[in-house]
């Protein structure tokens, strides 16, 4: 699955500290057990997104968070505000949870 969030960097903030709360998010979710990868992205010179790719269950708001985990999101918090979380799941994923209605 993909957990895909945006950050919208607040007019306060410093960018260069910014770009580094988001590599801490990223590092902290490669430290979590079923998380494949964690990058962020650039939109532009104040938008920033995120994307962990993770196992079902491992990462989202289907997981317990780790102390680090929640620090890194917290100290992101502390310089932007969030503007989008989407999950995308891959087709396998969808059609089990579409059986389950059968």
């Amino acid at each position: 699955m993909l957990h895909i969030g945006k950050y919208e960097m607040r007019s306060d903030a410093n960018r260069d500290a910014f770009g580094h709360a988001a590599l801490a998010v990223c590092k902290a979710a490669k430290n979590v057990e079923g998380v494949n990868d964690a990058k962020f992205f650039w939109a532009n010179p104040n938008l920033i997104g995120i994307i962990v790719d993770a196992e079902k269950g491992a990462w989202g708001s289907d997981a317990d968070p780790s102390a680090d985990t929640m620090k890194a999101f917290f100290d992101l918090a502390d310089l932007s505000n969030q503007v989008s979380n989407e999950i995308w799941m891959s087709a396998g994923i969808g059609e089990e949870r579409f059986n389950m209605t059968k």
